[in-house]
């Protein structure tokens, strides 16, 4: 199945990820582990997860997909990754070095994919912060700033996204969304030790 169609079906279904909602404060059922795509060492500062746990910041390749719009994806096997992934590297100019495609071990986990769409400015993010198993399907919690923040902010186009595993399951994926203040992961870190952490090591 190609990308393009990948992206329909989960698109057309709108109401998944149309409507915005406060963020829970627990998980209805069973919260389940979220963890980055392999990738070279990098360092950044944790930020705490919605049910538990901690991950980085969305990580260089895929805190960032040149799409137009915006759109949810669910890839549950190699050939939708590496359709996902010719698309995440599609403008790369010739000749110049671009990742390869990381090992997933679609067998026992799967992904799940957020991205924004372009934007006008670098004052946007989105990221996947919490997935809860509860009532016959998974929930995949997503958390965006939209608008811009305040302070310093580059005029150029900008498309965020994010991308991580989860455990493999046949039950249907449901994104829950939430737009969030600029200044919502510091808020969430405070009483936090703030450290600097390698990750994908």
């Amino acid at each position: 199945m190609k990308l393009a169609l990948i992206c329909f079906s989960v698109l057309s279904l709108s109401s998944w990820f149309g409507v915005q909602e406060k963020p829970p404060l627990e998980c209805r059922g069973k919260p389940l582990p979220i963890t980055i795509l392999p990738g070279p060492k990098m360092t950044a500062i944790a930020v705490p997860l919605r049910f538990g746990g901690e991950r980085p910041p969305p990580l260089p390749w895929v805190n960032s997909f040149p799409s137009e719009t915006p759109f949810r994806l669910v890839i549950r096997n190699r050939d939708e990754f590496s359709d996902f992934w010719k698309g995440l590297t599609a403008k790369v100019p010739p000749g110049q070095w671009a990742p390869s495609l990381p090992e997933i071990d679609f067998s026992k986990e799967m992904i799940v994919v957020a991205a924004m769409g372009e934007r006008p400015s670098s004052g946007y993010s989105i990221m996947i912060d919490g997935v809860c198993e509860v009532d016959g399907h998974v929930e995949v919690f997503i958390s965006s700033v939209e608008g811009g923040c305040g302070g310093l902010q580059l005029a150029v186009v900008t498309a965020p996204a994010d991308a991580v595993r989860i455990p493999k399951t046949d039950l249907p994926i449901v994104f829950r969304e939430t737009q969030v203040p600029c200044d919502y992961w510091f808020k969430q870190s405070q009483g936090r030790k703030q450290e600097l952490k390698t990750w994908n090591d």
